[in-house]
């Protein structure tokens, strides 16, 4: 019997227009890495034994069509009659707007309250994100103004963006619940397609925080920290069996990434001498891909398919 994963993909943003003619909306950015990846999965992993389906439903944030609450796994049936294809989990993608722009974005305040309704009262659908959707993530599930020991925030980074491939340092407990899909990469580190200039912070209360001189990051439990750089301390975020977030795009390649490179540079104000700099950090658009985004994808894959270690 073929197990069927259904992801509600929450598009918050519209994709570089060279990017969207030849590949669409982020929603089918994350189908295709996803569903070649349970394909490979199925083929090679002896502990599955009924063959995973992924099948992407993409919902317009910004229009206002959310998913319906009735419509996720483990609700009442409407009616008295059980959903045929409930959702497993929901998908926040990346995009332009900054989460400390919410006190002037409503939609924004709308999603952010969707997520929380969700992971409290939707406990057997997962949540997943990246980039923005990892940042709003941490804002809307991690953030407590209560919390005596941390403060945890977003901002634009300090230190500048990330652009192109990055190694990022795993946290050796992220790995260990992934073994399958981080265990072999070279000293621990996952080299993975980024495009983004805020980043997530998680600071003990009252404590300096220094440019030169990354913060210790403490997550409250069960939180743990995908990884981390120089510049960027807090590259996802997972919680075990709920929610899996990630600053890169795992679902992107350097097609993709150049792209958005081009269609950014206008607009950001970049010179001819940054966007080179930035794509030659893309790297060349191959076959064969220079980053581990198979790896992350096949760690989102296994966590949807409870083969967590």
């Amino acid at each position: 019997m073929v197990r069927n994963i259904h992801i509600a993909v929450l598009d918050v943003d519209i994709p570089a227009r060279g990017l969207y003619e030849a590949r669409g909306l982020c929603s089918a950015h994350f189908r295709s890495i996803l569903r070649e990846t349970a394909a490979h999965l199925n083929e090679t992993n002896p502990n599955i034994i009924d063959p995973i389906n992924i099948t992407v439903t993409p919902y317009d944030i910004r229009g206002g069509h959310f998913p319906e609450f009735h419509l996720m796994r483990g609700s009442d049936p409407q009616d008295g009659y059980p959903v045929l294809n409930p959702i497993d989990a929901i998908m926040i993608t990346g995009g332009n707007p900054g989460v400390y722009e919410m006190p002037h974005s409503p939609w924004m305040q709308v999603l952010q309250k969707f997520i929380r309704t969700v992971y409290d009262e939707h406990s057997e659908v997962r949540i997943l994100g990246t980039c923005f959707g990892h940042q709003l993530i941490s804002h809307a599930l991690v953030r407590d103004p209560k919390d005596e020991v941390r403060d945890v925030y977003v901002e634009k980074c300090p230190l500048g963006r990330e652009v192109g491939i990055y190694k990022v340092d795993l946290n050796k407990q992220f790995i260990q619940s992934f073994p399958s899909a981080f265990a072999h990469l070279p000293q621990g580190q996952m080299r993975i397609q980024m495009f983004h200039g805020d980043r997530v912070m998680a600071v003990e209360k009252g404590a300096p925080v220094s440019l030169s001189d990354t913060p210790p990051v403490s997550l409250p439990a069960p939180w743990i920290n995908v990884g981390s750089t120089p510049i960027c301390p807090i590259q996802g975020l997972y919680n075990p069996g709920r929610v899996l977030s990630v600053q890169g795009h795992y679902e992107m390649d350097a097609f993709g990434l150049t792209k958005m490179c081009k269609d950014a540079a206008p607009t950001m104000g970049w010179k001819e001498s940054k966007l080179a700099v930035f794509l030659e950090q893309v790297g060349p658009d191959m076959v064969d891909q220079q980053d581990d985004a198979k790896c992350f994808a096949t760690a989102v894959v296994s966590f949807l398919s409870d083969l967590e270690g």
